[in-house]
């Protein structure tokens, strides 16, 4: 699986707000900031605002802030916004075929170890939130 760099400037933006909360961020100097050309990061920050990840605040001092704590919001999340659920096997999907089983995809012995490790990257995922981050990366913090 790669992440999309949709993904990653997702997951820089949302880290971003978070280093700077509770304050607004204008979208132009989050975006210089970030190093994201301006179309792509409101783009990016779209849908993270769609998915209640962040929210925008309208007027002269508006921009962008967290929508939630940032012990809320994991890894996962943030991938599922940009990518959608994490399959990295077409026999994982709900309704999976096995090119050699067809819909019997338990039978075959890749399935199940293909399985184990979508589980474990997907807990591992989850269990990284934004505020684990953050704390990781307390060295590079703005100062408030």
């Amino acid at each position: 699986m790669k992440l999309h760099i949709s993904t990653d400037y997702a997951i820089r933006i949302v880290l971003h707000l978070a280093q700077y909360a509770p304050r607004i961020i204008s979208a132009p100097v989050a975006s210089e900031e970030l190093g994201i050309k301006y179309p792509f990061f409101t783009k990016v920050a779209s849908a993270l605002k769609k998915a209640e990840i962040i929210e925008s605040v309208m007027g002269n001092s508006g921009g962008y802030r967290l929508a939630k704590d940032a012990a809320d919001i994991s890894l996962y999340d943030i991938i599922c916004v940009m990518q959608g659920k994490i399959c990295i096997n077409r026999c994982l999907e709900e309704a999976g075929v096995c090119s050699r089983f067809g819909t019997e995809s338990g039978q075959c012995p890749v399935h199940q170890i293909l399985e184990d490790f979508q589980k474990d990257m997907i807990a591992k995922l989850k269990e990284q939130t934004i505020a684990d981050l953050c704390k990781r990366n307390e060295q590079f913090k703005p100062n408030k």
